[in-house]
Parts: C-alpha cells; structure tokens; sequence
C-alpha cells in the first residue's frame, strides 16, 4: 500500500500539469507589464511554467518579467535585447 501511495505522488508531482502556472498568476504577471510588448513576452515566457515559486522560474521568464518592469518601450527592449529575448 505504501508504496502505490508513494509511486501516486511521485507520478503527481512529475506531472507537468501538477504545478503549471495558473491562468490566474500568469494573469497577475500580465498585468503587471507596463507595456504591451512586455505583456506579450511576459505570456510567451511564463505560459507553460511549472514551478510553483517564482525564484523557480526558468530564465526567460524571469527575463521577461524584468521586461515588464521597464516604463517605456524603449527601455524594455534594451532589457530584451540583453536578456537574449
């Protein structure tokens, strides 16, 4: 029994569904871009997350919500261009 227990778990957590960013936060990260192009890379990037804390996330989502933080355009395609976007 224990072991089906845990072979259940382990199959839950190796899922790729099982931490998938919500449409909710990936929602909130949108929202969060102060410009549409951000926005777009910030949807692009993060869609298909699986971490579950935002320090997990992989590099170019990070890069893209660093995107999103630049108040004009200009300023967020440097950062894009920086990144390696």
């Amino acid at each position: 029994m224990k072991k089906l227990l845990g072979i259940l778990v382990l199959g839950l957590l190796i899922s790729s569904n099982a931490h998938s960013l919500s449409k909710d936060k990936l929602a909130e990260l949108v929202s969060e871009a102060n410009t549409r192009g951000a926005a777009g890379l910030i949807y692009d990037y993060c869609m298909n997350e699986d971490a579950f804390l935002e320090i997990l996330y992989s590099k170019n989502c990070k890069c893209a919500i660093k995107v999103g933080k630049a108040k004009t355009g200009g300023a967020a395609g440097m950062v894009a261009e920086l990144c390696g976007l």
